[in-house]
């Protein structure tokens, strides 16, 4: 058993495994994270609906959205941003790995009388002719992705943007990080049955990883007939070190924000936004 226990608990090296997707595949996850979703008081798989409405009229204002304008939004989720960015006569695209997802983001735009375009697609690896007067990821996304994954998004973002398109995006800060504190947890049903509708028995153990500015979210889930452990990866930027990835996958007028609603940059604040753009992007 101590042998067992000492194994639970063992550091992983940074990066050592990446499980992101199976949150979205798994059929009781992806439930669960959908409810998380609609849920309009708390920011945990999406943010708030006030503060969502505040982003939406931002970015319709700041770029301009309207019928003639191309929209993406990768890791659309439930059409929470889709749908109201569809409501200005945009083409809109959404792309999400949650088959769930997005089944409720089409009945939304079905509701509503919507054309939006939707993809069950990684990011990661999405290629078709689409060119994009903007694309959004929300949520803090590129903060989950290793190295090589936020490299891989960079690439589909360059390559799906439209000459003078934007990116726009929010990333977790290093000021985050400084309260980020090493800890592990143990409970039955741990989470309150997030993982498994089954009885399960789950270890949580969080870490810090100085050099990289990351820490990891480790779940043992210990179910009758299985054992599965998920890794959640989270990256803290500088505005400086964001600039860089931004720039280095060739995007330029990196501006960094407050947040997703335009707010100046705050550098004790647990997040902010950034928006890059293609070369004769600026506005």
């Amino acid at each position: 058993m101590f042998e067992e226990l000492s194994a639970i608990n063992a550091r992983p090296s940074v990066y050592a495994e990446v499980t992101t997707p199976e949150l979205w595949t798994d059929p009781h996850i992806s439930g669960r994270m959908l409810a998380a979703h609609l849920d309009p008081h708390v920011d945990l798989a999406s943010y708030r609906a006030e503060y969502r409405e505040q982003v939406v009229a931002w970015l319709i204002d700041r770029f301009d959205i309207r019928a003639g304008r191309s929209v993406a939004d990768f890791g659309c989720g439930p059409g929470l941003y889709t749908t109201r960015l569809a409501r200005t006569g945009a083409s809109v695209t959404g792309l999400d790995l949650s088959s769930r997802s997005l089944d409720h983001a089409t009945s939304l735009a079905s509701a509503e009388g919507l054309s939006v375009r939707y993809l069950r697609q990684d990011y990661l690896t999405y290629r078709d002719d689409a060119r994009y007067d903007l694309i959004i990821l929300v949520m803090r996304d590129y903060c989950a992705l290793p190295p090589n994954g936020r490299e891989a998004l960079l690439r589909t973002v360059r390559e799906h943007l439209a000459a003078g398109g934007f990116l726009v995006l929010d990333v977790d800060s290093v000021s985050a990080f400084a309260h980020v504190r090493e800890q592990a947890t143990y409970a039955p049903s741990l989470m309150d049955g997030f993982w498994s509708d089954q009885p399960y028995f789950g270890f949580h153990n969080t870490y810090r990883y100085e050099r990289e500015q990351v820490s990891l979210d480790k779940f043992e889930i210990f179910e009758a007939e299985r054992k599965r452990t998920f890794f959640n990866w989270v990256r803290y930027f500088t505005p400086e070190g964001l600039a860089g990835e931004l720039r280095g996958a060739g995007l330029t007028d990196v501006d960094v924000l407050g947040d997703l609603t335009g707010s100046p940059y705050d550098s004790e604040a647990p997040r902010f936004a950034a928006v890059a753009t293609t070369a004769s992007g600026a506005r």
